[in-house]
């Protein structure tokens, strides 16, 4: 499939990085619909969405760390992250599915790396390959599995050699 002039000439709308911290308050209640649209159009997402009390529930250096991309002010995507004594953990990755395949959950990604440049970790179902591909371009390897049976990832880690699940087409 190739774009057409038509298509190639429509401008994707850009996204603002905001601090999660810094805008909380204000965009709580657009985050947790973004969080249930995200869920909703997700084969590969948690048993569940996120609600209000998961936003708000204090963790170390999330107000900090975490950030919002934002699209003419409202909510596009988010990254949820806390400090951990090695380095961070992303918690949540989430973009709306309006704005898929705009740059928003990589461009997340990157500035979040570029400001935490120690180890940073986080947990993805095996299934859900549209996000592995993602963390890895973006330089997490699997180091293992979780008990859950998610795998868990890392930057700066040397891959470990855990299959993914065979593609069911």
């Amino acid at each position: 499939m190739h774009r057409t002039k038509a298509t190639a000439s429509v401008p994707q709308p850009v996204h603002e990085l905001r601090r999660f911290g810094d805008v909380m308050d204000e965009l709580l209640d657009a985050l947790v619909e973004l969080e249930q649209r995200a869920y909703e159009a997700s084969d590969h997402y948690d048993t569940g969405p996120w609600q209000r009390e998961n936003f708000v529930r204090a963790l170390p250096g999330k107000r900090e760390l975490s950030l919002i991309a934002t699209v003419s002010g409202r909510p596009a995507g988010f990254l949820i992250a806390s400090r951990r004594p090695d380095g961070a953990h992303v918690h949540r990755v989430a973009t709306d599915p309006r704005h898929r395949r705009a740059g928003v959950a990589s461009g997340l990604l990157a500035a979040f790396l570029a400001r935490n440049p120690g180890v940073v970790t986080l947990v993805c179902d095996p299934g859900n390959r549209p996000a592995l591909a993602l963390y890895e371009r973006a330089g997490f390897r699997v180091t293992g599995t979780t008990p859950e049976g998610k795998l868990s990832l890392a930057t700066g880690a040397t891959p470990h050699r855990c299959p993914l699940p065979e593609r069911k087409t």
